[in-house]
């Protein structure tokens, strides 16, 4: 049961899905992405997506089960759209693993051509569901293998195959390699704004 105070919040925020403001959202898809992708090779992207994650891991490893927890409210963040924001460190762990499992699958899918019929939906990777006590070793376990199993099945990075993403348009394998790493890093500051409220 959440406590009032809780419940109120959550009432005020946005809905899942909303997305971030439309101004971020075209400074995002018209010239963020654009220079990232020229700018960031496939596998500096990864290098990039794998810092973070252990970065995160190091973050969460200082605290005790209540911390990891506990819902805060974080002032607003680039790329963080208003429903993400009244999260625990267990709930971003949480989404970056179902994101993460995520790119994983449909990246390689569509670097051999597949056509994937089933749009991504921001509902979908939220987390709010049942979290295991031991979500911070499951992301562990998850960086150690993802990028080998995902180096293991992709084709053509390049290829000009595309999945739709809701807020910023058509990504092709590579393009998609560039939001995972920015979508680590907007999270791995949310961790850091989280603690940084825990702590007194």
């Amino acid at each position: 049961m959440l406590e009032e105070d809780s419940q109120n919040i959550i009432t005020d925020l946005g809905r899942a899905g909303d997305g971030i403001s439309p101004a971020k959202r075209f400074l995002a898809k018209h010239l963020m992405f654009p220079l990232l992708n020229s700018a960031i090779s496939w596998d500096r992207a990864w290098d990039i997506y794998d810092r973070e994650g252990k970065k995160i891991i190091a973050l969460a490893s200082t605290l005790d089960r209540e911390s990891l927890f506990k819902r805060v409210l974080v002032p607003e963040l680039f790329g963080l759209e208003d429903n993400s924001r009244y999260y625990s460190v267990a709930m971003v762990i949480k989404h970056l693993l179902i994101v993460g499992n995520a790119l994983q699958t449909r990246i390689p899918l569509l670097s051999k051509g597949t056509k994937l019929d089933k749009h991504v939906k921001i509902e979908d990777v939220k987390p709010y569901i049942q979290i295991d006590d031991d979500i911070v070793h499951q992301f562990e376990v998850f960086l150690s293998t993802y990028r080998e199993k995902l180096t293991r099945n992709v084709e053509d990075i390049h290829i000009d195959n595309t999945s739709q993403h809701p807020w910023f348009g058509e990504f092709n394998p590579k393009q998609w390699s560039i939001l995972g790493m920015a979508h680590q890093i907007v999270h791995r500051r949310q961790i850091e704004a989280i603690i940084s409220s825990l702590t007194p």
